[in-house]
């Protein structure tokens, strides 16, 4: 069976098979586990189904009620970023908080041991499918050059959905070379390949899945196969926003029907998280303030969850309030491995992430990092945010693209909420009791305040060279002008180009 009716008699089978084998017990295994990181792109905390009954996602829904929900994981502001925290272990600082455009020549700190070459030192099969947005103007910032075995995706940080061009050139590849297959709605090529990827997997040899969608990143674009299974939309934009969703959850139940298939299900940690908070202009973030593009709870605090059966029963339907950042799950994946996380060295900062296997076993609800730093003074503005404790120092106001400053309604953006103050020209909250950033203390509280800034400002004493990688606004970033020329010369795809 092909086309349309396939793509739905899936999305109904996962959604079988998923609610069929969650109640599986965790079996005593003697193999080192099998990782699985999803990134969902640009997705609002509100936009599931078990949040938001208007989005379809039985798939997200399962794996979230019948794990654990992390209802404190955060992540930096926008695409890049956050990857890169995964990747390396650090701070966004550390590695850089710049989301790297086309034709631009910087890439991930190549001194950095990324995840899926410590992975490799303990035996496991890595493999990516999706976006990668971590430089690729020379071979040696591309995926397999970093520690995958195989990569199917984009290398830039956004492209048409239908026919994967940006900036002019085809944006898809497999591995060393560009892939022709561009034309087909990326997600189903993303399907096609992890199921691909899991079928042709030794089940005697654990892997890495790192699955970070291009789903539901602007352009809105969605097949009409999706767009049919919703009549309840409230507008336009929305009804393609929902439809995205619920391919996103397709995509993720084929990986959880592949690995029950292959009985590798009860020795794996799956990880779904956005990558930021929802975009302004598109996702919902309810109820908390703030979109993508800001430090507010609404860009930084994601939506999160974790299943698999290497998940202990007793965690299992639990919400998890223990703080956890992107960057923990570099030590707390090479610990399950078996391998040295240490990646101390010249030219790089060492590893910020703590393992927090105990938070996700339910040893303790406490995070292991005395701060938080969920970025540092980039851009003109000088813009960042921290936590520590239970309180919330938010520096300089942030930027509102669109409406980004607002309380987003769960239909959101057919209908408007609640305007924000911004910060003026800082914030502070007590994030426990007040999670939605309404009362504002940085005048009633100022020893408080004190105390944050000047925590804040330890980091400033890092040399300037190396934050960032010493470029500390996406402008400082070098162009090559004649890199689209040259690429649309060489064949019309995006690659390598500096070597």
């Amino acid at each position: 069976m092909d086309g349309p009716s396939w793509r739905l008699v899936l999305f109904m089978t996962t959604t079988l098979l998923v609610a069929h084998y969650h109640a599986g017990h965790a079996q005593p295994v003697h193999q080192k586990p099998n990782i699985v990181f999803v990134y969902v792109d640009d997705w609002g905390f509100a936009d599931v189904g078990f949040r938001n009954p208007a989005i379809k996602t039985p798939n997200f829904d399962s794996l979230a009620t019948n794990g654990s929900v992390l209802q404190r994981h955060y992540v930096f502001k926008y695409c890049s970023p956050s990857r890169a925290s995964l990747l390396t272990g650090r701070w966004p600082h550390h590695a850089h908080q710049w989301n790297l455009p086309p034709g631009h020549m910087a890439g991930t700190n190549l001194n950095m041991t990324m995840l899926p070459a410590k992975l490799k030192q303990a035996g496991y099969a890595t493999h990516m499918v999706g976006k990668w947005h971590q430089g690729l103007f020379q071979k040696a910032y591309l995926p397999t050059s970093r520690g995958f075995d195989t990569m199917t995706g984009f290398l830039n940080g956004g492209e048409n959905h239908m026919d994967e061009i940006t900036g002019g050139l085809v944006d898809f590849w497999t591995n060393g070379a560009p892939d022709s297959r561009n034309g087909t709605y990326d997600a189903y090529v993303y399907r096609y390949e992890v199921t691909k990827m899991i079928e042709n997997h030794d089940t005697t040899k654990p892997f890495f899945l790192y699955l970070p969608l291009h789903n539901v990143h602007t352009p809105l674009q969605a097949p009409p196969e999706w767009l049919n299974i919703y009549d309840n939309s409230t507008c336009k934009a929305r009804h393609t926003y929902q439809a995205m969703v619920s391919v996103a959850d397709n995509v993720t139940g084929t990986v959880v029907e592949g690995l029950h298939r292959r009985g590798m299900w009860e020795n794996t940690l799956m990880v779904v998280s956005a990558d930021n908070g929802g975009a302004p202009c598109s996702g919902s973030n309810f109820p908390l303030k703030g979109s993508k593009g800001t430090f507010f709870e609404g860009g930084v605090r994601s939506l999160a969850f974790v299943n698999g059966g290497l998940l202990p029963d007793h965690m299992r339907g639990k919400d998890i309030d223990g703080f956890i950042h992107a960057a923990d799950w570099y030590p707390t994946f090479c610990k399950m491995a078996g391998v040295d996380s240490d990646d101390s060295g010249p030219g790089r900062y060492p590893v910020d992430g703590k393992d927090v296997w105990p938070i996700l076993s339910g040893q303790t609800n406490t995070t292991a990092h005395e701060t938080i730093v969920l970025g540092f003074n980039f851009s003109a503005s000088d813009s960042g945010a921290l936590i520590k404790g239970d309180y919330k120092l938010v520096v300089a106001p942030q930027s509102s693209s669109c409406d980004g400053l607002m309380y987003s309604p769960l239909d959101y953006p057919c209908s408007q909420g609640p305007k924000a103050p911004n910060c003026d020209p800082n914030c502070l909250y007590n994030i426990v009791k007040d999670p939605r950033e309404e009362n504002d203390l940085a005048k009633s509280e100022p020893d408080i305040l004190t105390d944050l800034m000047a925590e804040y400002m330890k980091y400033s004493a890092e040399p300037q060279s190396t934050r960032d990688q010493g470029f500390h606004t996406e402008d400082s970033i070098p162009l090559d002008k004649d890199a689209v020329p040259k690429l649309r010369a060489s064949g019309g795809y995006w690659r390598p180009w500096r070597d």
